[in-house]
């Protein structure tokens, strides 16, 4: 899970160069032998959700290929490693949930967890747009924060199928769609919303949501996690477990990295799928009896996979976040404190106006520091490039250094690394929930040999995808071989 202390065109341009270098038939005569990959199930996306599916299959006796666009497995786990003392800076995944499927998982590559509850207590808040600081007039005491989140959970305890996914009673309370700010106002949770925004940013407008989309995001773990503490890798490296996954895979001929499918068949029946996929070493025919979709299911990236007029119309309703992560070194921010984004004008929760920088917080090595940063909710999967990000936070942090000489010192900063994770928390509007969104989304499972795992059927929370996957997923997956 993330937590924040710590061109389209150009896509589809690639795309069509890809197919066109590509053979466009399924034609076994097409391909060389060694070109041609028969398998049980193939899994498209090799983040965490797909890597854990990928694993969990492959220990059920099932044969497995995964494909994956990026170099490694682990999507939205980014590790930096100090090159001067080996540090690791996770700045994505960085913490799980304490519950069985988490340690399984780790201890089924021999990575030792403890308890991962080294947060900042410190912390100070500026207006990003001005560099001004800002005064904090709701301040919540612990015991205040527990009676919220008590609450809160009173009222997601009401709907068990979140247990599954996002199974919602029919027809859909107007309670789950309302506006998360009115149901914040109706049970008197107040107190709990600072903390929910800042802990796990992504989330665009928190207050202007749909209830049932923060109830996604918040789920009774992540509320359990905060008052109970959450798990992590002793080595503090997540992408340790991803890059043992990666070899255990590479080793049965199991994974295809740097690659792509650029064309699709998906038929009903013993016909299973055909996939065409642009790798390094060449064009590779994918035949497999079932196909698991481990990626966010919006239509640029879903171009390739022949969708059914069910799917495109499901798929368009998807709106998400941009989220981007960080490290900057020359900050001349302080070593020993958080500096987070609030503006004095924008509700009594004094949240910062998107897009922007969410936080700098300094990390296990001196001198560096983690950033995050989001927008809005919008339609388009990349709303933001790389660079007009960078250029924002650079920025930003030049506003806080002239308004505050005192504070900050003078420097020029640069970033050591940066990740983008947009398309992030993917979620839908209110009519189309009411309309009973999700339950035409989880009827889609199965149809045309193609299964479904991710966070847009889950939410952004690698512990509990994982336990969707191995749960529901994997056995239905398996059930129709």
């Amino acid at each position: 899970m993330h937590l924040s202390f710590r061109s389209l065109s150009a896509w589809l341009l690639a795309s069509t160069a890809v197919a066109s270098a590509t053979p466009s038939s399924f034609n076994v005569a097409d391909f060389k032998a060694d070109d041609i990959i028969k398998r049980d199930v193939a899994v498209i996306g090799g983040g965490s959700s797909g890597t854990y599916s990928a694993i969990s299959l492959k220990d059920k006796g099932k044969s497995v290929i995964v494909i994956e666009k990026k170099g490694r497995l682990g999507g939205h786990a980014n590790t930096y490693l100090d090159p001067a003392t080996g540090t690791p800076v996770d700045m994505g995944i960085i913490v799980f949930h304490n519950i069985t499927v988490v340690k399984d998982f780790h201890k089924r590559f021999d990575i030792p967890m403890n308890r991962a509850d080294e947060f900042l207590a410190s912390e100070s808040f500026y207006d990003f747009r001005t560099g001004k600081a800002v005064t904090q007039t709701f301040t919540p005491s612990g015991e205040e924060m527990a009676a919220a989140f008590a609450a809160y959970l009173e009222q997601y305890s009401k709907y068990p199928g979140l247990s599954n996914g996002t199974i919602l009673p029919s027809p859909v309370p107007e309670e789950l769609y309302m506006p998360f700010g009115k149901f914040v106002e109706k049970y008197a949770i107040q107190a709990a919303i600072p903390a929910m925004y800042y802990f796990n940013p992504g989330v665009g407008d928190i207050l202007s949501n749909p209830v049932i989309e923060q109830f996604r995001y918040w789920s009774s773990h992540m509320a359990g996690g905060v008052v109970a503490g959450f798990l992590g890798p002793v080595s503090r490296n997540v992408s340790d477990l991803f890059a043992r996954a990666e070899a255990e895979l590479s080793s049965s001929s199991s994974v295809l990295l740097s690659s792509e499918v650029v064309r699709a068949h998906r038929s009903e029946g013993k016909s299973g799928i055909k996939l065409v996929v642009r790798t390094p070493s060449g064009p590779k025919l994918i035949l497999a009896k079932k196909l698991l979709i481990a990626f966010p299911p919006k239509h640029d990236f879903l171009a390739p996979f022949d969708l059914s007029a069910t799917e495109k119309t499901l798929f368009s309703k998807y709106i998400s976040a941009g989220y981007y992560v960080g490290i900057l070194k020359n900050s001349g921010l302080p070593n020993d404190e958080s500096i987070s984004n609030a503006a004095q004008d924008n509700t009594e929760f004094t949240f910062p106006h998107l897009p922007a920088a969410y936080s700098f917080a300094p990390s296990q090595i001196p001198g560096l520091q983690l950033v995050t940063y989001a927008t809005g909710q919008t339609t388009k999967s990349l709303p933001l490039s790389d660079e007009a990000v960078k250029a924002d936070i650079i920025n930003t942090i030049k506003r806080l250094q002239k308004q505050n000489p005192d504070k900050f010192t003078p420097t020029e900063p640069e970033f050591v690394v940066f990740h983008s994770h947009a398309p992030y928390n993917l979620q839908v509007r209110a009519k189309d929930i009411k309309n009973g969104f999700y339950d035409k989304l989880y009827k889609l499972q199965g149809q045309r040999n193609t299964h479904w795992t991710g966070a847009a059927w889950k939410g952004e929370d690698s512990s509990l995808l994982w336990k969707y996957s191995e749960e529901i997923v994997v056995p239905q997956v398996i059930a129709g071989l």
